[in-house]
């Protein structure tokens, strides 16, 4: 059976069992495959760097896969899948799968690898995530507002 009939639809891409083992069952070979699939996602444009320049197979995808395990398995085997396959015609096959779980995976493995760089975050601005302080949670601004006169005057009792 040829690599391309392999890729298709049904054939690779089910997500696995939670848990499924990480990122350092990701062998080389398969972060090669990866980078090749990546780039055709998310291409070098203007002043942004490919997806396999970012270290979307890389780093960028051993700080998902600690957060995601659950997506190892289903991604180790659309990868071995598309070993050898052209990226564009193996995309172009996982696109028209009638369960879509492969392109699933890639397209959260890769943008989530993707903008999990630093260097992404720092060209489009977004710091990442980032705690602000919230006077009281169980108040919004406009409780508080209200509420403030009596929190100032204390506790009253009628005896």
């Amino acid at each position: 059976m040829s690599a391309a009939r392999d890729i298709g639809p049904g054939r690779a891409g089910s997500p696995g069992p939670a848990g499924g083992g990480g990122a350092a069952l990701v062998s080389e070979a398969q972060r090669r495959t990866l980078a090749g699939l990546a780039d055709q996602l998310i291409p070098a444009e203007d002043d942004m760097p490919a997806a396999s320049q970012a270290g979307v197979a890389g780093r960028g995808l051993d700080e998902l896969l600690a957060s995601r395990p659950d997506l190892a398995d289903g991604l180790r085997s659309l990868l071995d899948a598309a070993a050898g396959v052209d990226p564009a015609e193996a995309i172009r096959l996982y696109q028209g799968a009638p369960d879509g779980a492969a392109m699933a995976i890639l397209s959260t493995v890769v943008p989530g690898a993707y903008y999990l760089d630093p260097d992404i975050r720092a060209r489009i601005g977004y710091p990442g995530q980032q705690a602000i302080a919230i006077p009281d949670p169980s108040m919004d601004r406009e409780d508080e507002a209200l509420l403030r006169p009596v929190i100032e005057r204390g506790p009253i009792h009628r005896s």
